[in-house]
């Protein structure tokens, strides 16, 4: 993944080298005390965000929780809803046999005032006296029936009222539920912001990190890191380094230094190959340096950079070959983080280069530095070339990297 460049970022970059001389017109120059102060400014501002994005996670687990416990009470009430409801139908089925007794009792009643003849056959009354009995109890039955009616019908109006109850305040539980969702998804969207920012701290801070690193070496504390660019273009010394990088952000070894078989025919390979990088993708300095030599649209090889560094306290030269473009000049200062050129060895693109069998990006390493002023700086620049991999971190032939991770 590409990182986002800032405006501190740009402002390091366009600070870096003299190979962007129309922006470093408009930079604010900047020392490496001014470039260590605004680190410490960052670092706090990022240990700020860390508490905010504490904060806002753990509002956003109680929101959540809350949620829970609502959907939980929700859940509750439809459970006892249900019941009501069940109760009341029970209740109502309890009252239509209670009716149907009492319309019986009502008829037995209304008989008892006929022939008695007809009252001792219907209630199978032995006397009179048994009959008034009889008939007593009825009336007994159906007032004791139009009270438990009664009880009924009021049973039926509380749990009517329970049920308006419970959906009165399962309204209020979703419409609780509904705010807490509106407030989660803000919190979320504070804390994407909240991640964000901490991102692009993090990578200011990197990046802040690599420009102190790259020139405490060689540039005063409170000097202006461009007239130290400057110091260094104008005498014979490099900016020293600690170590080699990646050439290219991305990429896949696909020739390694040694024999090979680039045609069926078996040659010795001087440097490395990377492809699957994209035609045109940019190619960094492997270690702070110098341009020492370009030569461009060759036949085999098409343009050719070299850059004289100084690593750990030894000579080097590191060769990029097969560039669609060179972005640098003879005589430029360069670190790690600059753009010499770009990715070529397209035939249909870059028709010159015969040699290339793809889009790709051909490294060399040489021990030493080579004199520019006189002929053959190919041929001495090979005779002292080296298995990269003896410096430079780069997994096996036919694996991928995403990164420019130093060895060291």
């Amino acid at each position: 993944m590409l990182k986002k460049i800032s405006v501190i970022s740009l402002i390091i970059l366009m600070a870096f080298v003299s190979v962007i001389p129309m922006n470093r017109e408009s930079v604010e120059a900047k020392s490496i005390r001014a470039f260590k102060e605004e680190l410490q400014a960052l670092r706090e501002k990022y240990e700020k965000g860390e508490e905010d994005k504490k904060f806002t996670e753990a509002e956003i687990e109680k929101k959540k929780q809350t949620v829970s416990d609502i959907n939980d009470e929700i859940n509750t009430i439809e459970v006892q809803t249900q019941q009501l409801t069940d109760e009341i139908e029970v209740l109502n089925q309890n009252i239509l046999e209670k009716e149907e007794e009492i319309k019986k009792i009502i008829n037995y009643y209304q008989i008892s005032n006929g022939e008695s003849a007809y009252l001792e056959y219907i209630f199978n009354a032995v006397d009179f006296t048994d009959f008034i009995y009889r008939l007593a109890i009825a009336e007994q039955l159906s007032t004791y029936n139009d009270n438990l009616i009664d009880e009924y019908d009021k049973m039926i109006k509380e749990n009517e009222s329970k049920k308006e109850d419970l959906a009165n305040k399962k309204i209020v539980l979703n419409n609780k539920q509904n705010d807490l969702e509106k407030e989660l998804l803000s919190l979320d969207t504070q804390l994407g912001e909240i991640l964000e920012e901490s991102v692009t701290t993090l990578e200011e801070i990197e990046s802040i990190e690599e420009t102190i690193k790259t020139y405490e070496s060689f540039c005063d504390l409170d000097e202006d890191i461009d007239a130290c660019i400057e110091r260094y273009n104008n005498s014979s010394k490099l900016p020293p380094g600690t170590a080699f990088y990646r050439p290219v952000v991305k990429g896949k070894v696909s020739a390694n230094y040694g024999w090979y078989y680039p045609w069926g025919t078996k040659t010795w390979h001087y440097g490395m190959d990377i492809s699957q990088t994209g035609h045109g993708a940019p190619v960094y300095a492997m270690a702070n340096g110098r341009v020492s030599y370009i030569t461009r649209k060759a036949s085999c090889g098409g343009n050719m950079l070299y850059i004289e560094h100084v690593v750990d306290g030894v000579n080097y030269t590191t060769g990029y070959f097969h560039l669609a473009t060179i972005e640098v000049n003879v005589g430029d200062i360069v670190t790690y983080n600059t753009v010499v050129g770009t990715v070529g060895g397209n035939g249909s693109i870059e028709t010159w280069d015969k040699c290339s069998t793809g889009t790709h990006l051909h490294i060399q390493f040489g021990q030493g530095h080579f004199d520019a002023t006189k002929s053959g700086y190919y041929t001495k620049f090979t005779a002292k070339a080296f298995n990269p991999r003896t410096v430079l971190n780069l997994p096996s032939e036919g694996s991928f990297f995403y990164d420019r991770e130093t060895k060291y």
